[in-house]
């Protein structure tokens, strides 16, 4: 129980500091049992120096809504260090490196209302993956978060672009709120069916739909095999989106001829990478962002 398979693995501070989140299991910390946690390890020794856990832990353990799932991210903000971290619960916490729960380890800074995941499903929907952060030319912090399923029905965008009924990629900037750091959405991507962690290069967010049906079960509750999902899936589509409105630039429409699972994107040498259940791997150039 409580595995770690967030798309990064785990993320590391400047200090050295490891962070990861666990998913599903037993909890009981003075036994070293932490599901459902956000883990801060010694980058040497790899020992606990500090954790976060929800307080509705024990419902999101019940409800199979993993936050094992996520790489968290580290960013700086105003000269201090932060981290966000989610799971398939459909909600962003906002926490301090430097404490990640405060005294107790249950409170965060900041813990956001239901972004995605209304259904509350255990697959298919809330954040998977991996986050990405970015720093514009204004020197505003942003974050991009890959979403399953459609938004909440209380989460308000600014800027949409179209409907997302599968999946999307939602962007948050980070704004000071009574001195501590605040998440405001920013804008909603186009459908995403669905989106894998995206990146930032030259301005632009790179993001993946994957094409992978990833139902467990069907309509009717009864358990998909593998031949079944596969039959589901379609084609992988690459997409590059504006940073700051998510507006489409770009997109590779049908040249990928296979879907992706749990692929992700890597960047190289004026490049980017993806690869395809099919044992392909296809190569894009980077363009500079369109104003």
């Amino acid at each position: 129980g409580a595995g770690i398979w967030g798309r990064a693995g785990v993320a590391v501070s400047e200090s050295g500091t490891v962070f990861a989140e666990t998913g599903d299991g037993p909890w009981d910390p003075e036994t070293g049992k932490f599901s459902d946690t956000i883990l801060a390890l010694t980058g040497t020794e790899v020992k606990l120096s500090d954790y976060y856990t929800p307080t509705n832990r024990e419902w999101i353990t019940r409800k199979d809504l993993d936050m094992g799932n996520v790489t968290p991210v580290v960013f700086k903000f105003r000269n201090k260090e932060y981290l966000a971290g989610a799971g398939k619960e459909g909600r962003i916490y906002l926490l301090d490196t430097a404490a990640l729960g405060g005294d107790d380890h249950r409170t965060p800074l900041l813990r956001t209302d239901l972004m995605t995941n209304e259904d509350v499903a255990y697959a298919g929907h809330g954040f998977w993956g991996s986050f990405a952060t970015w720093v514009d030319a204004q020197g505003a912090r942003w974050l991009f978060a890959p979403a399953w399923g459609p938004p909440h029905p209380k989460a308000v965008f600014p800027v949409t672009n179209g409907e997302a009924a599968n999946g999307s990629i939602m962007a948050f900037r980070i704004e000071g709120k009574d001195n501590k750091p605040d998440v405001r959405p920013a804008w909603i991507s186009r459908d995403f069916n669905v989106p894998e962690p995206p990146i930032i290069a030259n301005g632009v967010v790179f993001a993946l739909s994957s094409g992978e049906d990833v139902r467990q079960s069907d309509a009717t509750g009864k358990s998909m095999n593998t031949p079944e999902r596969l039959r589901g899936s379609t084609k992988a589509t690459l997409f590059a989106l504006n940073a700051e409105t998510g507006k489409e630039l770009y997109s590779s429409r049908d040249i990928i001829q296979s879907f992706t699972h749990f692929g992700g994107i890597a960047p190289s040498n004026g490049r980017v990478f993806v690869s395809t259940y099919d044992g392909n791997v296809y190569a894009f150039g980077l363009k500079n962002e369109e104003r």
